[in-house]
């Protein structure tokens, strides 16, 4: 009985688990959809909801600055990886991910 209740519990569960959006791969699809070229107040505004940029605190080398994505709702990241906005003289690059 303990036997069929766990795999009950489990299946439950998994079923819970899998079911929920996933707002991680909203964002790769977001970041990939961003024409690469577009300015920063461009990409700000196309920002969904569900993530939190930090746009007060870029990372900055030479001509290139990095934005970190610092909270996506419902993410279920296992790697736990951080990801970045790229601009190159102030034009969308890219996304990129770090561990």
């Amino acid at each position: 009985m303990k036997k069929k209740l766990l795999i009950l519990s489990v299946l439950i569960y998994f079923t819970f688990f899998i079911s929920c959006k996933n707002n991680y791969n909203a964002m790769l699809e977001w970041t990939e959809t961003i024409e690469i070229g577009s300015d920063v107040q461009t990409v700000k505004n196309s920002q969904p909801d569900f993530i939190i940029i930090s746009w007060e605190n870029p990372i900055k080398n030479k001509n290139q600055i990095l934005y970190e994505i610092t909270q996506i709702d419902g993410n279920y990241d296992i790697l736990n990886m951080s990801n970045f906005l790229l601009f190159i003289d102030n034009k969308y690059q890219g996304r990129e991910a770090r561990k």
